[in-house]
This record gives C-alpha cells, structure tokens and sequence, in this order.
C-alpha cells in the first residue's frame, strides 16, 4: 500500500518518532524508512526534500512487523 496523501496525516520523521511509545529515536524511523525491520519498511514519501511518513503508515508498519515477528501470514 502506499501513502495517500490527500487523505494521510503527514508527519515529518523526527515528529513520527515523538508520535510512537517510548519515543525511539528519529534515525531509527529513519532506517525503518531505509532498510526496514522484519524485511518490511515504513513507507514514506519525498516533498520538498523533506522525508514524510503518516500515522496510518505507522500502524500498517506495526501491523506488518508484528505479524513478522509472530510468524503469521495474515493479510489485512
């Protein structure tokens, strides 16, 4: 899936990070967007130069990585 941008909230990284529990830090999302975790990345677009996620992106990205991590196929 990708970002919707009309619909999405847009959030910069560093202010997705803030968004998320205990607060990881912005290079972690960063490499999320980059390489991934769980061989699933955090999608993301370019505006400006500038990198954005959404808060409906995170909670696909939660999503996909818990099912990863507990070795269920499930595709919502």
């Amino acid at each position: 899936m990708c970002i919707d941008i009309d619909r999405e909230r847009l959030l910069t990284l560093s202010a997705a990070a803030v968004s998320l529990p205990h607060r990881p830090h912005s290079s972690t999302v960063s490499r999320w967007v980059q390489t991934g975790c769980r061989g699933i990345r955090l999608e993301s677009v370019l505006l400006g130069g500038r990198r954005y996620t959404s808060k409906e992106a995170l909670r696909r990205f939660i999503e996909r990585t818990t099912q990863a991590a507990e070795g269920t196929d499930d595709d919502r």
